[in-house]
């Protein structure tokens, strides 16, 4: 197995496990930081990296070919970090207490898209040679499946931190 596909695997176990220490209550990151809970500066920060990278990443490998394979690395293990840090965001907003429950809707949506997003970004990068080109669901086919997950996530994200904000 090689080390990528190896690290990928285990951000992806960490993830899970840190998730569900947060639903059985082990965890808690309804710590404050400033005005807002760590949960909160977690989701932002993994939302803020895929906003910010994804369209970089795009202009980036073409402005330095050279530098494609590094920045490739950033921005499978950047969004898989980014995936680990909204992961635990929603799973704080589920473990909370009934009476402080939030309203889920479109967080439910992006955390779906995200899912999503991972899923085909992990087959377009560690299985892309299996999908092959012939059958109903190619590597090219994931590529704009995963490319069109990107463009719900920015329409979920704003809808999403306008409502957080009162704003609609």
């Amino acid at each position: 197995m090689r080390w990528r596909s190896a690290l990928a695997i285990v951000i992806l176990l960490l993830t899970a496990v840190l998730a569900a220490a947060i639903l059985a209550d082990m965890v808690s990151l309804g710590t404050f930081i400033g005005p807002y809970r760590l949960a909160h500066w977690a989701g932002w920060i993994g939302a803020l990296f895929v906003a910010i990278y994804a369209p970089a990443y795009h202009f980036l490998k073409r402005a330095w070919p050279k530098r494609a394979k590094l920045l490739l690395d950033i921005h499978s293990f950047g969004f898989l970090l980014a995936f680990l840090l909204i992961t635990l965001h929603i799973a704080s907003q589920l473990s909370r207490p009934p009476q402080s429950y939030p309203v889920l809707g479109e967080g439910i949506a992006l955390f779906i898209t995200m899912v999503l997003l991972v899923a085909t970004g992990m087959m377009q990068r560690f299985a892309a040679s299996r999908l092959g080109s012939k059958g109903w669901y190619t590597s090219r086919t994931n590529q704009t499946v995963h490319v069109s997950l990107l463009s719900a996530f920015y329409i979920i994200i704003v809808v999403h931190v306008l409502l957080g904000l009162g704003l609609i």
